[in-house]
């Protein structure tokens, strides 16, 4: 729970070998987001995508086995080279709203602000803050509390990815 604002909010944070203008690189190029950012097992697709400040992205996740989600994101603030913030929604392939299709009290809308710290001059601190957006009801803000570790398990793989992506990336 943030005390300041009275929100209760998923911190996660990592710190990786690459300087902080690629690393907003790899956060604000779709081509190189698809390549880590989806869960372990899935693949990721832009359909559409305008990442920038007012602008928005429309994706699907796809694994092996036939399993699609559907997204999308509105950007709300790209500040060059150290904060990306945006929502994200569940939806269906023509963009209409939908519930996480394995868990339907998730909140409609998730609020993720991503910020980059220069540790040095190749190594950055990428800090993850998500919360409930968008006057979530009292049982969308359970689930979201109560699924903080698998949050972070989620986090973890993401991370794990941009991990190995950046090993890639910099040679």
């Amino acid at each position: 729970m943030n005390k300041s604002t009275g929100k209760d909010q998923f911190f996660i944070n990592r710190s990786f070998d690459i300087p902080v203008e690629a690393m907003f690189e790899i956060w604000t190029n779709p081509k190189q987001l698809s390549q880590w950012l989806p869960p372990t097992g899935f693949k990721m697709n832009f359909i559409k995508s305008e990442i920038k400040t007012g602008g928005s992205a429309f994706y699907c996740m796809f694994n092996e086995s036939g399993a699609k989600m559907y997204g999308r994101t509105q950007y709300l603030e790209l500040r060059h080279p150290d904060r990306v913030v945006y929502t994200q929604q569940f939806c269906d392939e023509n963009e209409k709203i939908t519930r996480h299709p394995m868990s339907p009290t998730w909140p409609e809308t998730m609020l993720t602000t991503v910020t980059l710290t220069k540790e040095g001059p190749k190594r950055t601190r990428v800090t993850i803050t998500w919360e409930p957006h968008n006057n979530p009801n009292q049982q969308e803000l359970d689930t979201f509390s109560n699924a903080k570790s698998s949050m972070a398990q989620g986090w973890t793989g993401s991370f794990d990815k941009l991990e190995e992506y950046i090993v890639e990336f910099i040679k």
